[in-house]
């Protein structure tokens, strides 16, 4: 589950931090933007009261997000596009699905650099809980509260169908069902099997390795 959490910061935030920033535009005139009811409701100045983030800081990211989505608002189409030109190798279509239905939180079918830059402050910037509830509902795909076996090999199948020949030897069904299992084994020791927020943030959190993992979520910038 470590190396699943950790692999989790590298597609979270690979809405193109890998690029150069150009930095041709004036600050003046990007405050302006940024500041404007559409695309995107919230000034700089709230931007940064709900977030973790400088300035500085929310412009450069500003700049990242318009460059691969200069309409303001990205679908899941074009979030599957995008992580197509990182994984190329791979199949994203299942896993950026999970990822868009949490970072389309009005359930507009969009989400615009509003509700990025908030997740992104969540996983980068945020408390080790703050990141372990968000982790969780990744994998709640059904939002039910409750972790099944079913939703944990759904994500874990979908991650290794984003790396596809990048993983090698391929994770094949049996060995991502055995790896189900051991962490019910270790979560759920009274069968219920269910995992609630607080069974997976404890668990985790009495996890070193886990948590240096989750961590890392911090060096995205």
């Amino acid at each position: 589950m470590g190396a699943n959490i950790a692999a989790l910061s590298q597609g979270a935030t690979s809405l193109n931090f890998n690029k150069r920033i150009r930095q041709s535009r004036a600050e003046a005139r990007l405050d302006a933007i940024l500041a404007k009811n559409v695309p995107h409701p919230r000034s700089l100045d709230e931007i940064m009261k709900c977030t973790r983030f400088s300035k500085s800081e929310i412009r450069l990211l500003y700049r990242s997000f318009k460059e691969e989505c200069p309409g303001g608002n990205v679908s899941e189409e074009r979030l599957r596009e995008i992580y197509l030109q990182f994984f190329p190798q791979g199949n994203p279509i299942k896993y950026s699905h999970f990822l868009f239905t949490i970072m389309d939180r009005n359930h507009k079918g969009t989400f615009t650099f509003d509700d990025y830059i908030i997740t992104l402050s969540v996983l980068c910037r945020g408390t080790i809980d703050e990141k372990l509830r968000w982790i969780f509902r990744l994998y709640d795909i059904n939002g039910e509260g409750q972790l099944t076996r079913e939703n944990i090999t759904e994500i874990i199948s979908s991650f290794y169908d984003l790396l596809g020949s990048a993983v090698y030897p391929r994770v094949d069904e049996h060995e991502i069902h055995e790896h189900v299992n051991e962490i019910f084994e270790r979560i759920d020791p009274m069968q219920t099997e269910q995992i609630t927020l607080e069974d997976f943030i404890d668990y985790c959190k009495r996890r070193p390795h886990l948590i240096e993992s989750i961590q890392a979520l911090s060096s995205c910038l």
